[in-house]
């Protein structure tokens, strides 16, 4: 899916930013198999491959979660106080879902204990061949792997 290629082409070009203090601001790509991830979108939980890829970069967290064909990425600011700044569901139903620090109404709420992130929120997309937008509910829970 196209969503998961742009979060991933957008930590490869973060990679050569610095942080202004003459070195550099980058966690290396930790990547595998996840314990218990979860995604629930509009109450039903999705089933995905249980596979959690998380970058650091420029003080941001990108995060690829399942398989391409899931299309689930995140990024997130980094630190123990994350936040959510941009979001893509994949589709569901035929709409495909997204949050943006851009999205009128609520931000969703982001717990961090650890490499464990929680985000419960609600993500927006276009009606399928209407003018109108759907919201769907979100809860997605997962844990970055250790870094290499």
């Amino acid at each position: 899916m196209m969503a998961g290629g742009i979060v991933a082409v957008a930590g490869i070009a973060l990679v050569g930013c610095s942080n202004g203090s003459g070195t550099r601001d980058v966690g290396a790509p930790a990547s595998g198999a996840a314990a218990g991830v979860t995604v629930v979108v509009d109450g039903e939980v999705r089933p995905i491959e249980n596979k959690v890829e998380c970058v650091t970069a420029a003080n941001m967290v990108f995060v690829n979660i399942g398989s391409d064909q899931d299309g689930i990425a995140a990024t997130l600011s980094a630190g123990d106080t994350a936040a959510v700044k941009d979001l893509t569901l994949g589709t569901i139903d035929g709409v495909p879902l997204t949050y943006s620090r851009s999205s009128t109404g609520p931000k969703p709420a982001v717990t961090k204990t650890g490499s464990t992130y929680k985000i419960v929120g609600t993500a927006t997309g276009p009606e399928p061949g209407g003018p109108e937008t759907v919201s769907m509910a979100f809860d997605i829970e997962f844990t970055c792997p250790p870094k290499r």
